[in-house]
């Protein structure tokens, strides 16, 4: 599956030394507002310039990346690391650094849908799909908005996978800053959603 991704690693220390080496995450947060606006602040960094490139070169999108996904997908990733340095806890070393990593897999033909992120371990593969929202009241339908969406490409990836179980999980987190300022219940939310799912990943991946 490496060659329908955006990126591909092999183990998730590989994506965290991605991720540190794009230099994104100091004091990087999870902020409520539009996204359009919280990109104007990184319009001109180094990793933003380097993602667009990435993103036109993959062919992926019909258009350049807008800089509104690119907040999102840094959104997502910042949570997935926090969801690895839970799981790293759980698992032996070796256990560990054999989960392999797709980010932005494109589904072979489905004219360019995409899956936030796939994790295989042997002959699993778990389907991963993001959707931040605002308000407490909006996770359940937004999870069964992303729920039937996975289930869609789930369907469309058994076409072509054939030597492996898929499973899928949306991931519905909240944005945990209003400007500057912490909203600690909805972190708290995503801290306790971020160890269900490594949880989930133990079980239903690994085990």
């Amino acid at each position: 599956m490496k060659e329908d991704s955006l990126f591909y690693f092999s183990s998730p220390n590989k994506f965290t030394a991605f991720l540190e080496e794009l230099d994104v995450y100091n004091n990087w947060q999870i902020r409520h507002g539009l996204l359009n606006a919280r990109g104007k602040e990184i319009e001109d960094r180094r990793y933003t310039k380097f993602l667009r490139k990435a993103f036109y070169d993959s062919g992926f999108f019909r258009m350049q990346v807008s800089i509104a996904e690119i907040v999102s997908w840094l959104d997502t990733t910042s949570l997935m690391e926090r969801v690895f340095e839970v799981l790293q806890q759980k698992l032996e070393v070796e256990v560990f650094e054999s989960i392999e990593m797709s980010l932005e897999y494109m589904i072979k033909m489905s004219k360019r849908m995409r899956i936030d992120y796939l994790l295989q371990y042997k002959d699993k593969v778990l389907l991963i799909e993001f959707r931040t929202v605002d308000q407490f009241n909006k996770i359940r339908p937004t999870w069964d908005y992303k729920f039937k969406e996975l289930l869609q490409y789930k369907e469309l990836m058994s076409y072509y996978v054939l030597d492996k179980t898929l499973r899928i999980y949306a991931f519905i987190p909240l944005y945990e800053y209003n400007g500057k300022v912490l909203n600690q219940k909805h972190r708290d939310y995503n801290n306790n959603q971020v160890e269900f799912f490594a949880e989930y990943i133990e079980k239903y991946l690994i085990k």
